[in-house]
């Protein structure tokens, strides 16, 4: 696979960790009021919504050399299917906060419910398998753990 592409694919996760930590600091630069509200939000639009729609438009238009990163096989339909589905969850996240925290509530659901699951399918994959490719066991694994609790929290934590 080329070196740039494998790169970008493991850059996929940290797009949205890196816009949420460029829009903290200029929050906080800026002295936005209620911060813990806006982390929130800014939360929910690059976790969700940013690395959604990455992470479905390199399923869908780049299913190989993902199916590579992960260490599954090629030329399955299941990369359309798991590409739409991010792409859904991240439209999610994009559009989530024009909208009442209720509907935050139902995005960060959907996405938890995804993410974890997806963390599950990749720990059967690590025990069954043996399968610690770089898209199954490294950094993607620990985003669909980590930020589905991290979301769950602040949400409980501000709304």
């Amino acid at each position: 696979m080329n070196p740039l592409l494998r790169f970008l694919i493991a850059f996929v996760p940290f797009v949205g960790v890196t816009g949420l930590v460029i829009a903290t600091v200029i929050g906080l630069i800026v002295g936005v009021d209620d911060f813990d509200r806006v982390l929130l939000e800014n939360s929910i639009t690059f976790l969700i919504g940013v690395t959604g729609l990455m992470a479905g438009f390199g399923h869908m238009f780049f299913p190989d050399p993902i199916a590579d990163s992960i260490g599954w096989p090629k030329g399955t339909p299941w990369q359309w299917e798991v590409g739409l589905a991010s792409v859904s969850v991240g439209v999610l996240g994009v559009i989530a906060t024009s909208y009442d925290t209720d509907f935050w509530l139902a995005t960060i659901i959907a996405f938890s419910v995804y993410y974890i699951g997806a963390a599950i399918g990749h720990v059967r994959q690590m025990i069954a398998h043996r399968n610690f490719s770089a898209g199954n066991a490294g950094p993607i694994f620990l985003f669909d753990v980590v930020v589905p609790i991290y979301l769950i929290v602040l949400y409980a934590a501000v709304v």
